[in-house]
């Protein structure tokens, strides 16, 4: 349970204190889905903005695939700057829908996406990412771990990520297969499934989290796509 955000007496506080613009959001469950909030609040703004792009992505594709990755710097030797903005998830989003253009897939990818910056005690912070995607062009990420000869794979949408992310910080491809972690979140959502959806919704509610955000600190912490 995060402890930097206390109650106001006996209830509640209804705003965060680095930022009153953040509304804090106690209840399990929103918008009569479940939510994860067993690291204390969530931000409600944030939860409008990841309901809204799912929604989104849903009418867009009758058939998404949805995964959550997890985007790190390395802990050693990374002199890149990391500071106080996020010109590195914005130069990742960039290079990753490049990756898809190109790729050649029969059907149109419609990537959408979600991210949130954390920090807590670690040297960098690191990203959450939702990604959704055409379930006709794209179902899966692939394997994780290159060929035995050490060669990746450049057709699976893992090695995508890497790549776009090895360019996004300026770091050796092959050393950045291991700060890119594929998370056990992954769904396939049709079109009218509600219990798909909430799942999805539930699995990505963690990322609206209050705790372990660098709220006030003069950089966006949560962003997902404008369309």
């Amino acid at each position: 349970m995060n402890t930097n955000l206390p109650n106001v007496g006996q209830r509640n506080r209804k705003r965060h204190p680095a930022n009153p613009a953040l509304k804090l959001f106690w209840e399990c469950r929103y918008q009569n889905m479940p939510v994860l909030t067993h690291e204390g609040p969530l931000i409600e703004n944030y939860l409008e903005i990841l309901l809204r792009i799912i929604n989104q992505a849903s009418q867009d594709c009758p058939r998404l695939f949805a995964a959550r990755i997890d985007l790190h710097f390395p802990a050693q030797g990374y002199t890149g700057y990391t500071g106080n903005d996020n010109t590195c998830i914005g130069s990742f989003i960039n290079r990753f829908q490049w990756e898809l253009d190109i790729a050649g897939i029969k059907f149109p990818h419609k990537m959408r996406y979600v991210w949130c910056r954390e920090q807590v005690t670690s040297v960098h912070h690191h990203y959450h990412l939702l990604l959704l995607l055409n379930k006709d062009a794209y179902r899966t990420l692939g394997k994780y771990k290159a060929t035995s000869d050490d060669y990746p794979e450049h057709d699976n949408l893992y090695q995508r990520i890497v790549r776009a992310w090895s360019h996004a910080i300026n770091w050796p491809e092959q050393g950045t297969r291991g700060l890119v972690h594929a998370t056990p979140y992954k769904w396939i959502i049709y079109r009218g499934d509600q219990a798909a959806f909430a799942e999805v919704f539930y699995g990505a509610s963690y990322m609206c989290k209050a705790y372990s955000k660098p709220i006030g600190q003069g950089m966006h912490c949560f962003e997902g796509s404008r369309r």
